[in-house]
């Protein structure tokens, strides 16, 4: 089953950078915790929603991009970047992103950005 959280998290990240806010929600769970690190905590598909709904307002080709996802079997640890351009400030942006994901029967649970690879892997058990 791990291999298909793999799939499902690239997926969700794939209906994103598209602006499919409902595809991403369909993979995470009802009561989803969304904790990105610029903008406190989210529950549920509700909040979530609003939220990514905001980063799609706000950035013109706001993309996120995973060049490294990690299996580690319940969870996915995905190191990567978010860019975007502001649209009325025009100001380019990028975040790196680190990222420990839960899944539960096949839907995201947890959803954390440490925003550092070291807190993420220390995070994720793979390092002291």
């Amino acid at each position: 089953m791990s291999a298909e959280n793999v799939r499902r998290f690239l997926e969700a990240t794939e209906a994103f950078n598209r602006g499919d806010i409902e595809a991403v929600l369909a993979r995470y769970d009802q009561n989803i915790v969304f904790e990105p690190r610029v903008a406190g905590t989210y529950v549920g598909h509700d909040g979530v929603g609003a939220f990514l709904r905001d980063l799609v307002d706000l950035f013109v080709d706001f993309r996120t991009d995973y060049p490294d996802v990690r299996d580690l079997g319940d969870r996915v640890l995905a190191l990567g970047t978010a860019r975007g351009r502001g649209v009325e400030s025009g100001v380019e942006t990028e975040l790196t992103l680190a990222v420990l994901a839960t899944f539960r029967d096949g839907l995201l649970t947890h959803f954390k950005d440490y925003g550092d690879k070291d807190q993420a892997l220390k995070a994720a058990g793979l390092r002291e």
